[in-house]
């Protein structure tokens, strides 16, 4: 699990670190052997799945955990944020679902997806006495580097709860900050994300959503992993799944410009526009270079995916950008239903 570098700091008194968020790219890794696992982590693994999605420019890995037999699945918003194609594996050798996001948490980082067509699938047991205390035991369980095997386990101790932590993306660029995680020291992957923290007992405490930079060496800044306790977790997702108001609480689809983007030196290309989107519809076309949305410089295209998660279709966005011949451009565009928030 990780977003970012790890330069530590305070935030309101608080003590905190930037920290990387842990969806991963798709691919195999030299991940720990499964067998490895403790007896706890096997008990619960038939009941968490293996996330896979394109984003624009490549694909996303991520991990989460059946709370229905009906295929309710709790995993990351970061996770699901500005997917296409998205789909779940159980226990990362079962059956493959496509998968519907239901509503996401972009505030908290909670998102709740349907495996569709599922039914009778075994669900993770949950420990929701909000009892946790530092030096208590823990294992996180996931899709660990986005190796789509078998969940990979990671076992290590509870080190700080109530924890702030600043979340940063791989360019380094502050995207979020959660409070009130569970800190931990275990070895936390890329692709963890979305997966169960358990305690001794085998029943979930948590959600791995953060954790150390895996770039960054051990020996300079150690190896943690943050969790958002069940009980937050439980609580939004039943919002979400019960059609709840709440001011952070998004459902159905985010909006987008209707073109396919990739990374450029001078910010996000477009690569294709679809018929009849707001981008196509507002004049660009393909090697256009979007510089600037809603008003933010644009520098890649994570940057407009990020912007894009705060806006809903029919929203009325302005955009620069540039063509090929370097003129510029702007036009407000009219956002058309896209991936989930």
């Amino acid at each position: 699990m990780s977003r970012g570098g790890i330069t530590a700091g305070t935030l309101g008194g608080v003590a905190c670190a930037a920290v990387v968020a842990v969806a991963g790219c798709g691919g195999d890794s030299g991940a720990s052997d499964p067998a490895s696992r403790s007896a706890a982590a096997n008990g619960v693994a038939a009941a968490v799945v293996n996330i896979d999605g394109h984003v624009s420019g490549g694909s996303i890995a991520g991990t989460g955990m059946i709370i229905r037999s009906d295929g309710l699945v709790l995993t990351n918003n970061h996770v699901v944020a500005g997917t296409t194609d998205l789909v779940a594996q159980v226990d990362g050798q079962g059956k493959v679902y496509q998968a519907t996001v239901l509503g996401v948490d972009p505030t908290h980082d909670v998102a709740v997806i349907r495996l569709d067509g599922a039914k009778g699938l075994p669900t993770v047991p949950m420990d929701t006495s909000g009892v946790v205390n530092t030096g208590d035991s823990v294992t996180g369980l996931g899709n660990a580097e986005g190796h789509n095997g078998a969940p990979v386990s990671a076992s290590g101790s509870v080190t700080t709860l109530d924890e702030t932590l600043m979340v940063a993306g791989d360019n380094g660029l502050l995207l979020e900050t959660l409070n009130g995680l569970i800190q931990f020291d275990a070895a936390i992957q890329p692709g963890d994300s979305g997966g169960p923290l358990l305690n001794a007992a085998g029943q979930v405490i948590g959600m791995d959503t953060v954790g150390s930079n895996p770039n960054q060496p051990a020996a300079d800044v150690g190896r943690f992993g943050g969790a958002i306790p069940i009980n937050t977790v439980m609580s939004i997702a039943d919002q979400i799944v019960n059609h709840i108001s709440s001011p952070y609480i998004q459902s159905g689809h985010s909006g987008t410009l209707g073109a396919d983007l990739a990374d450029s030196a001078a910010g996000a290309m477009v690569k294709s526009v679809v018929g009849g989107g707001g981008a196509a519809t507002a004049g660009m076309a393909n090697g256009d270079v979007i510089t600037a949305v809603a008003g933010a410089q644009v520098h890649s295209a994570t940057d407009v995916e990020r912007i894009m998660l705060d806006r809903r279709p029919g929203d009325a966005v302005p955009v620069a950008w540039s063509d090929p011949a370097g003129k510029a451009h702007q036009a407000t565009v009219t956002l058309s239903a896209g991936p989930p928030a």
